[in-house]
C-alpha cells in the first residue's frame, strides 16, 4: 500500500516541471462493486497537465456491501478502495463545455469479515464532461469503469478469482488551476 501511494507521489513529482495546469476533483460516486451490489462512495483526484492531456492520481473509496456471495455458503461484507493512476485527455481547451476520456492503472483494495481477500492491479477506462470556466470551479460528472481481479482465500485449500470494481458513475466539483 505504501509502495503505491510512493510511486504515484513520485510520478506527480516527476511529471510537474513538464506540464503547465492542472487541478483537484472531489466527487460522489456510485457503482458497481462485486456480484452486481452497487454502493456509494467518495473520491479525490489529483490532476497535473497541460491544455489537453492530464496525468490522474486519484482514490476512491466506496462503503461497504453487505450480503454479498463472495464467501461459499456465507453471506459476507466487503468494503472497496480504488487507488487509480491514468492519463486524461480533454477536448475543446477554453470552452465551457470540455469532454474528456481517459484510461489507466487501478490499484484495487478490497476486505471482508469470513474470507481473506488479497488487493490486486487492475485497469479502468473513462468517459466524461466538465463544465464551467477554464480556470476555477467546475461541475464534473463521469462513467468509469474498472476491472480488478482478486483472489479470496477461504481457508488453507479453498480459494477463488474474483472481480471487483465495475462501472460508476462519478460526480462532483473540481477546482482547475
Amino acid at each position: 500500500m505504501r509502495r503505491v501511494f510512493l510511486v504515484m507521489a513520485a510520478c506527480c513529482i516527476l511529471a510537474s516541471p513538464a506540464f503547465a495546469g492542472g487541478g483537484v476533483d472531489l466527487y460522489g460516486a456510485y457503482g458497481e462493486v462485486v456480484d452486481g451490489e452497487a454502493e456509494f462512495g467518495l473520491g479525490l483526484r489529483l490532476s497535473i497537465g497541460g491544455t489537453h492531456w492530464m496525468l490522474d492520481v486519484g482514490a476512491t473509496g466506496f462503503l461497504e456491501v453487505d450480503d454479498t456471495d463472495i464467501s461459499t455458503g456465507n453471506d459476507d461484507s466487503l468494503k472497496y478502495r480504488a487507488y487509480d493512476l491514468g492519463l486524461r485527455y480533454q477536448f475543446y481547451e477554453g470552452h465551457k463545455v470540455r469532454p474528456y476520456v481517459g484510461a489507466g492503472m487501478s490499484y484495487g483494495q478490497a476486505s471482508a469479515i469470513n474470507v481473506r481477500v488479497d488487493s490486486g492491479l487492475g485497469a479502468y477506462g473513462l468517459a466524461g464532461l466538465r463544465v464551467g470556466k477554464t480556470r476555477g470551479i467546475n461541475f464534473m460528472a463521469e462513467l468509469i469503469y474498472r476491472w480488478t481481479e482478486v483472489q479470496a482465500r477461504y481457508d488453507l485449500i479453498n480459494e477463488e478469482d474474483i472481480r471487483i470494481g465495475g462501472l460508476a458513475l462519478q460526480a462532483g466539483i473540481s477546482f482547475a488551476f
